[in-house]
């Protein structure tokens, strides 16, 4: 047993021993701290820089390490201190650089079409950066000081008096104006244009007969954007410089969209025009969807649609919504939309959502046109089209559901979302086509399929009954088309003879798809070309082909051809997303954006549906008021 004296023993060796640890670790602890705190008496600091100087110890900004980080830190604050000035250094030398380029260029060799499409897309940038500048520096003073002068109130309140009748009489000035002219010009050498412009009256007489609420009808923004319409088939489809100017903008833009070729080329090989529309077609529309997302990053598409906005609004008497709306539309699909209208969607009335849906299907987005374009349609029908579209849109919807309170909601045309640089603008903008090809290439695959199965259905009822060649043209989808929308084309203005084949296009595209629609019209487009080439003997088969008598053997043109105003007519009439496979799409996804919206977007959906082709078929009727042979 311990006795008690070697226990306290014991005891008081281990409180020395602990004693000493802690003695040990609080010196080694207070040594480091006093190391920290260690007073240098001539130590100096920079008070600019922050760099601390003390006698004693290693410069390292000696080393060759320190001398580089100082030099970095030097140019970084010099650069940051004189970022402004570097920007407009280096601008003032890129544009320096340019503007030798661009005198050479023009010295070297001038007179061809690269010279001038050189000296035009130069001078269109040099104009809109002078007059952005011009806004951006001296806008708000010359607004302030106009603003604040007496007579600019005078004038203003008076203008504000006044603004409805001065509209009015311009309205009546220029509806007067286009009448005489179309009469002098168009009528007298045409007269068959007269049918464009009664079928035009007649389907406005029936969108008022069937509108929702005929009574409320403001027919304002009805009667403006037809008029804004016909303004803008003039300038492309009857004066030389618009047409020129629309012909060589639509080849300049095939001729961009070629170079997606390159890419199709090294992803899918050689050989990959051999398989056209998925390997050649669907690529073109992630190259276009990659430029209009630079172009929307570097501010320039949002400059056309707030201008196209703005004209639309003052002149129509819409929102500021709705008219940006109809202008986004006109480069981008309904799709692309419903990023920016995501915020609106829960307070928009009803006749503003039936607007929304309209827009979207009386027009179609830039990289289907050049779908369009590459199945054989004229590209500068395809861009006029789908210009005219909007206005015509706009004015239909509030036709067919009219609207009495009319919103001036802004709208921010920012470019969030679309990267932060243009090579992560062109990664989003190729990257979010992939759900438009996915679209194009299920609905083609699954629509192709069906209607297959359709026709060969309808081919055996027939059968049944006796309804086969060579007596009687196979039955079939498109043969029924030909005759259920044979009056509705006649009303468009195309020629008799040729209203089978357009009704035939215009029913397929209304039921099933205008890819369809698109790729019959260009096979037609083809046989007129050949037909009008041809010298021999020809008759026409009970199917609607035609048997060309050639040397050898029969050529047979199958689908029929249809006359050149008939073909403009038919292109105008299909440029539209308005079929039954777009209305299961659109109403899936803003019911995806607006879910709280679903049972008010179901509503007005079929309404909107028959909205857009009417627009479509308004802007075929004054194709063919303007076109003649």
């Amino acid at each position: 047993m311990e006795t008690e004296v070697e226990m306290e023993a014991r005891n008081s060796q281990s409180a020395l021993g602990n004693d000493q640890l802690d003695r040990l670790m609080t010196s080694d602890t207070d040594k480091e701290k006093q190391d920290e705190t260690i007073d240098y008496p001539n130590t100096e600091v920079d008070l600019e820089t922050g760099d601390i100087s003390i006698p004693g110890r290693q410069d390292q900004s000696f080393s060759p390490l320190g001398v580089i980080i100082r030099v970095r830190q030097s140019c970084d604050a010099c650069c940051k201190s004189n970022q402004d000035r570097l920007k407009q250094v280096i601008t003032n030398i890129l544009l320096l650089g340019y503007l030798a380029y661009f005198v050479y260029a023009m010295l070297y060799r001038f007179g061809d079409e690269g010279s001038v499409r050189l000296m035009v897309v130069t001078l269109v940038v040099a104009m809109g950066f002078v007059v952005r500048t011009t806004f951006r520096k001296l806008g708000p003073l010359v607004s302030s000081s106009i603003q604040s002068t007496s007579c600019f109130k005078q004038l203003k309140d008076q203008f504000q008096k006044r603004r409805l009748q001065l509209q009015r009489i311009i309205g009546v000035v220029a509806v007067l104006a286009i009448f005489i002219y179309i009469l002098i010009d168009v009528v007298i050498q045409s007269p068959s244009s007269i049918v464009s412009a009664v079928g035009m009256f007649i389907f406005i007489i029936v969108m008022f007969f069937f509108s929702k609420d005929p009574a409320k009808v403001v027919w304002r923004p009805v009667l403006w954007g037809l008029l804004l319409q016909v303004i803008f088939a003039l300038i492309v489809l009857r004066s030389p410089w618009g047409y020129d100017a629309f012909d060589w903008l639509a080849q300049r833009v095939t001729e961009y969209l070629r170079h997606s070729e390159t890419g199709a080329k090294f992803v899918f090989g050689p050989a990959h025009d051999q398989h056209l529309f998925a390997f050649s077609v669907l690529p073109v529309i992630v190259f276009f969807s990659a430029s209009i997302a630079i172009l929307y990053y570097l501010g320039w598409l949002q400059v056309l649609i707030r201008g196209l906005g703005i004209v639309m609004q003052h002149s129509l008497g819409i929102s500021a919504m709705e008219s940006l709306h109809a202008a986004f539309n006109i480069f981008v699909g309904w799709g692309e939309t419903t990023t920016f209208l995501k915020p609106f969607f829960d307070e928009m009335t009803l006749p503003e959502l039936h607007t929304v849906m309209t827009n979207g299907f009386a027009t179609v987005s830039g990289s289907t046109l050049v779908i369009y374009h590459m199945y054989g349609a004229p590209a500068n029908h395809l861009l006029s089209a789908s210009v005219m579209s909007a206005p015509a849109a706009l004015a239909l919807s509030k036709l067919f559901y009219p609207d009495e309170s009319i919103r001036t909601s802004k709208v921010n045309l920012d470019k969030k979302g679309y990267g932060q640089n243009i090579i992560d603008a062109a990664s989003v903008g190729a990257i979010g086509a992939t759900s438009i090809v996915a679209y194009i290439l299920v609905s083609v695959l699954a629509f192709f399929s069906l209607l297959g199965f359709c026709n060969a259905t309808l081919e055996w009822l027939g059968d049944r009954v006796g309804l086969t060649p060579p007596d009687y043209p196979v039955l079939s989808f498109q043969l029924i088309c030909s005759y259920v929308f044979w009056p509705l084309v006649f009303l468009m203005g195309v020629e008799p003879a040729d209203c089978h084949v357009a009704a035939r296009m215009v029913g397929i595209k209304t039921f099933i798809n205008e890819f369809f629609a698109y790729e019959d019209l260009g096979e037609v487009i083809r046989n007129g070309e050949k037909f009008r080439n041809f010298k021999g003997t020809w008759n026409l088969d009970k199917t609607g082909n035609i048997i060309m008598d050639t040397p050898g053997n029969a050529t047979v043109l199958i689908g029929g051809v249809m006359s050149h105003r008939s073909e403009v007519i038919t292109t105008y009439a299909l440029c539209g997303f308005s079929n039954l496979t777009a209305l299961g799409i659109m109403i899936g996804a803003l019911t995806a954006v607006a879910p709280s919206r679903k049972a008010d977007i179901v509503r007005v959906s079929l309404r909107a549906l028959i909205s857009g082709c009417m627009a479509c078929f308004i802007t075929a009727c004054v194709a063919g008021l303007l076109t003649t042979d």
